[in-house]
């Protein structure tokens, strides 16, 4: 495990595998993920169709446990990556 900045969490995103990660959210929970930008290893039916579109205050990610888009806030206090 290690502590990660977003731009980090982001290109580690589409890497070939999912990556498992957690952050704490702005309420103070903590919520972890499998998450992925890897268009590869997202299912057809949910890949983006504008690749810009993940800009903003929230980094958008695929969960491939939960089958959905999910997001966190880029001013998040600590991202923690798993090897």
């Amino acid at each position: 495990m290690f502590d990660v900045d977003i731009e980090t969490l982001r290109k580690n995103l589409y890497s070939e595998v999912p990556i498992f990660f957690t952050f704490f959210k702005k309420d103070g929970s903590s919520r972890s993920a499998y998450g992925t930008l890897n268009e590869k290893l997202i299912p057809e039916e949910f890949r983006p169709k504008d690749s810009s579109a993940n800009v903003g205050t929230n980094l958008k990610y695929f969960d491939v446990e939960k089958n959905g888009w999910r997001s966190l806030a880029t001013d998040c206090s600590t991202v923690t990556m798993m090897e």
